[in-house]
């Protein structure tokens, strides 16, 4: 069938499954994806597949990794054969197999746009997001005691070492300065908070 007399469906994005994660969702310094390589050399798609139409498969789970929201990709064949640096011919004529290297893609709905998505890449997708949002608390919470430590340090030398001791105190002093200082606590700010707690518990 010409592409001029080829049948255009029209599909409501309402209809289509919603994609979990964020329409924005991206994983900055992401160049790593954990891959059941079992998983992968044992599937039914790996054994049946033309080997041409596998590379193509794989270069798309990983160009999927760099798209946003991470895990999708663009349901357009020229973008898609851009991404894959092959002429939209060829591409076409790839994605028309009966076993082709979009096998297991299917439409979602991206807030309002329609991608595609794959329940494996989506699995891995995923995990990542997971593993990144548990590494920035992590780091948070990290951060968050050594700014504890300077202030009782800080609270040590202007106020008394019993007072830096005081996780009820400190506590007060964090919160006057978070309010009241947009800066650096410096050791001033630091006096002030001091004096301004002390004062409160008279």
């Amino acid at each position: 069938m010409s592409a001029a007399k080829k049948k255009v469906v029209v599909v409501d994005v309402a209809t289509l499954p919603e994609y979990p994660l964020a329409q924005d969702a991206r994983l900055k310094s992401h160049w790593f994806i954990a891959w059941d390589f079992n998983r992968w050399l044992n599937s039914a798609f790996r054994l049946k597949a033309q080997p041409e139409v596998r590379a193509y498969a794989f270069d798309l789970f990983c160009i999927a990794q760099n798209q946003i929201p991470v895990g999708t990709l663009p349901d357009d064949d020229h973008q898609l054969s851009a991404l894959l640096n092959i002429d939209l011919a060829k591409w076409q004529d790839l994605r028309a197999r009966t076993l082709g290297p979009l096998e297991h893609w299917v439409s979602c709905n991206c807030g309002g746009e329609i991608r595609l998505m794959h329940p494996v890449v989506l699995e891995v997708a995923l995990d990542a997001v997971a593993k990144k949002e548990a590494n920035e608390s992590k780091n948070a919470a990290a951060r968050e005691r050594k700014k504890m430590e300077r202030l009782k340090e800080s609270v040590a030398k202007v106020g008394t070492p019993r007072m830096a001791q005081d996780a009820a105190a400190m506590l007060r002093i964090r919160g006057w300065l978070s309010e009241n200082v947009e800066g650096s606590w410096t050791e001033i700010r630091v006096r002030e908070a001091v004096e301004a707690i002390s004062m409160a518990l008279i």
